[in-house]
């Protein structure tokens, strides 16, 4: 027997971060425009940073951690994106995923001057019922021209921990797990490390690699902790990229 879609809950990160509220903004959102390489343009429907949705949700800004690991992406292409299932985990706007859907297509289009198949997909995901909205808008908004072979990208909604990322696993990836998942800026409060960690173990390939950027700001959880928590759920890292002024690191994880 098939199983049965998920259907999407109402959820909002607010109840995890704050207890207060801002006055609404009548004009909360623009569009910006940010270039990635010298190929490969990304184009987001975003909140201003002071708006009253940001207060709501964390995953209607993007937050700084993703232009560093945009970079470390467009470095690390090929490695990272060649034929590869990728996953974005709490991807907000969709910034990340977007770009590796872009990069995906151009290696594809180089597969396709060389009679080669190009197998890529991306989903990217997120909790929040508010950004999903967003982050579909925004996959729209960064179509390309119909080309043949193209990577599928999807959005998906994703509540971390053990028995709903094995529900993702099983009704929506179809079993198949993902070699390539990304993240920046998701760390903000202790009690979503544990299921993060055990949301990566269900997820990633054996042989897969968990790509993380991470920015020093004012939350109760640190870097070190959450590194912890990864050694105990099996995983080894390196920091691969960093910026000790801006206070941002980039990690990579794989199993042990």
């Amino acid at each position: 027997m098939k199983n049965e879609e998920i259907k999407e809950v109402q959820w909002t990160d607010d109840a995890i971060r704050w207890d207060g509220g801002l006055d609404g903004d009548p004009s909360p959102t623009e569009i910006q425009t940010i270039k990635c390489s010298d190929t490969i343009d990304v184009h987001l429907k975003r909140y201003k940073m002071e708006s009253d949705a940001v207060w709501k949700s964390t995953g209607l800004a993007l937050w700084r951690a993703s232009h560093y690991l945009c970079r470390y992406q467009v470095e690390n292409s090929r490695k990272l994106f060649g034929n590869k299932r990728v996953i974005e985990l709490g991807a907000g706007l969709g910034f990340n995923g977007l770009v590796a859907w872009k990069i995906m297509c151009e290696l594809s289009s180089e597969s396709d001057t060389k009679d080669e198949t190009h197998t890529g997909s991306v989903c990217i995901t997120d909790g929040d019922t508010d950004a999903l909205v967003v982050l579909r808008e925004n996959i729209q908004r960064n179509q390309l021209p119909c080309q043949n072979n193209k990577p599928q990208i999807t959005a998906r909604q994703l509540l971390w921990g053990a028995s709903t990322s094995q529900d993702f696993l099983t009704q929506i990836a179809q079993n198949k797990k993902y070699e390539t998942i990304i993240a920046s800026d998701i760390i903000y409060a202790l009690s979503i490390v544990e299921p993060l960690w055990e949301t990566i173990q269900t997820l990633l390939e054996t042989d897969g690699v968990f790509v993380m950027a991470y920015a020093r700001r004012e939350v109760p959880v640190s870097i070190e902790l959450v590194l912890k928590e990864a050694t105990r759920y099996g995983f080894v890292y390196e920091l691969v990229k960093e910026d000790q002024d801006d206070g941002i690191w980039v990690y990579e994880f794989r199993f042990a």
